[in-house]
């Protein structure tokens, strides 16, 4: 039996407000973030291809998943293995296979609409101080401090960091987000949440997948934002509480 903890805390459930169109042109997505140290992030993953190169982040969740967006693979065959338990990118001693992922059945590649996906990993997951899962939000948060993390480009069409990239944000509010990407094509609804930050800071390109994090829970997985990391606008994210009966059944 795998654990898998669900940080549960009172909310207020968010109807759907329409849906609206986003940019076809986003590749994934810290721009303007800091070096992470040791152990802060011990919940953190990078996905592999076959040749070892980072493409993008994940969540740890239980001893045995990852949690992570449904976009990072080019086909099913592509992830072959997630690193662990450190901030250097060249650092793979903890390397552990993907063997089997479980995409979202609702998953639009066209609309990112249901943006999330399970990888199953083995050896099991072993626990220490570099190494530990992050709860799984249940309650949506309306507003608030987060963090994201990851390896991502430190700027549009620039070069991913050897140590882990994390940027302090705001999670803002279903209309602001609704209505700052109005005419796009992807979409914004309340099975996302947003995140806005000032110019020069965002998440980018080989971020995409990976947490945001909320007063100690996972509330989001990295999806979609502007072509052009750090021009403002909100980055969007796949809302982990939409998701926790999806979670629970599949992560076992």
């Amino acid at each position: 039996m795998f654990r898998l903890t669900v940080l549960i805390t009172i909310g207020f459930a968010v109807s759907v407000l329409g849906w609206i169109k986003v940019p076809d042109n986003y590749p994934g997505r810290i721009v303007g973030g800091e070096d992470a140290a040791p152990n802060q992030f011990p919940y953190q993953a990078s996905l592999r291809d076959a040749n070892m190169r980072h493409f993008c982040g994940g969540t740890i969740i239980n001893n045995c998943y990852i949690l992570t967006a449904a976009h990072c693979d080019k086909d099913e065959e592509y992830t072959k293995f997630v690193v662990l338990g450190s901030i250097y990118m060249s650092n793979v001693a903890v390397t552990h296979d993907v063997i089997r992922i479980i995409s979202h059945p609702g998953y639009d590649r066209i609309t990112n609409e249901n943006d999330i996906k399970l990888l199953r990993v083995s050896p099991y997951i072993t626990y220490n101080a570099a190494v530990q899962p992050m709860p799984i939000a249940a309650h949506v948060a309306e507003s608030g401090d987060a963090v994201v993390s990851g390896w991502g480009l430190l700027e549009t069409d620039g070069e991913s960091p050897e140590i882990l990239q994390f940027l302090n944000t705001q999670i803002i509010s279903f209309e602001e987000c609704y209505n700052a990407w109005s005419g796009a094509s992807k979409i914004v609804s309340n099975l996302t949440i947003c995140t806005r930050n000032p110019v020069g800071q965002d998440a980018c390109r080989g971020d995409s997948g990976g947490p945001l994090v909320h007063n100690g829970g996972l509330h989001g997985v990295v999806s979609w934002g502007a072509a052009e990391c750090g021009n403002g606008m909100p980055g969007v994210y796949a809302r982990v509480s939409s998701y926790v009966s999806w979670i629970l059944a599949n992560a076992v």
